[in-house]
C-alpha cells in the first residue's frame, strides 16, 4: 500500500491499513507502560497507538488493545504490524534521505481474554520479528541503492514490491507451517530461525 502525506512517501508493508504520516516529531515520556506522549512545549498527553521494535522488541499481552476480530472460534490473537518507510528533503549530499521502521499496532492488535498464555504470545512475538527481519532487508537495499532525483518514487516502488513478495510469503509459510501457533515443534524451529536471523 501507498500512501502520502505532504509531500513524503509512505510505504507499508503487513496485516494493518494504512494510515498517514504525520512530519510533526513527538517526544516520549519514554515510560515503558505509560503508553502516552506529551508534546514538550504542553501538558496534552497523545495516547500511543504505535511503537517501533527497536524501542520495544519483545511483546506483552498490555500491547494488545484492539477490539477482538475473531475469524473463527479457534483464533485467539492477531497482529498487526508493518514495515514502513517515509523519504526525508534531499540533504547536503543531493540522496534522499530515507528512514525504514517497523511499527506495531496496539489499537488493531488483539488477543481474546482466554488465551493470553505464553505460547501465543510467543507466536504472535514471530510475527513481529519476522517484520524486523524484512525491514532490515528494506533499509539495506535502500541505503546501498542510488537514486535518481528525477525516478525516486517508481525506484523505491520496486525496491518495496520485491521486499513486500518475500515478507508476504514468508508470514504465510510461518503461519502455515506452525499452524498458527498449535504445532509446538514447528513453533520452536521457528523461533530458531528468526533469532538466527535477528541476530
Amino acid at each position: 500500500m501507498v500512501c502520502a502525506h505532504r509531500g513524503v512517501y509512505a510505504f507499508f508493508i503487513g496485516f494493518f491499513v494504512c494510515s498517514q504520516i504525520s512530519a510533526v516529531e513527538v517526544y516520549g515520556k519514554g515510560d515503558k507502560d505509560d503508553k502516552s506522549l506529551t508534546s514538550p512545549n504542553s501538558s496534552l498527553v497523545i495516547p500511543v497507538t504505535e511503537f517501533q521494535w527497536k524501542d520495544h522488541k519483545a511483546l506483552t499481552w498490555e500491547d494488545f488493545k484492539g477490539p477482538v476480530n475473531a475469524a473463527s472460534d479457534e483464533s485467539a490473537a492477531a497482529t498487526h504490524c508493518g514495515i514502513g518507510f517515509r523519504v526525508n528533503n534531499i540533504g547536503a549530499s543531493g540522496k534522499p534521505e530515507v528512514v525504514v521502521y517497523n511499527s506495531f499496532y496496539i489499537n488493531k492488535s488483539w488477543v481474546r481474554p482466554d488465551a493470553k498464555i505464553p505460547a501465543i504470545l510467543e507466536h504472535e512475538q514471530g510475527h513481529f520479528d519476522l517484520c524486523e527481519i524484512y525491514t532490515r532487508k528494506l533499509r539495506s537495499l535502500l541505503f546501498n541503492f542510488r537514486f535518481d532525483i528525477a525516478e525516486v518514487k517508481p525506484a523505491l516502488m520496486n525496491i518495496f514490491t520485491e521486499v513486500n513478495d518475500l515478507y508476504e510469503r514468508r508470514q504465510q509459510a510461518y503461519e502455515s507451517e506452525t499452524s498458527h501457533g498449535t504445532n509446538l515443534a514447528q513453533q520452536k524451529k521457528w523461533q530458531d530461525i528468526i533469532s538466527k536471523e535477528l541476530n
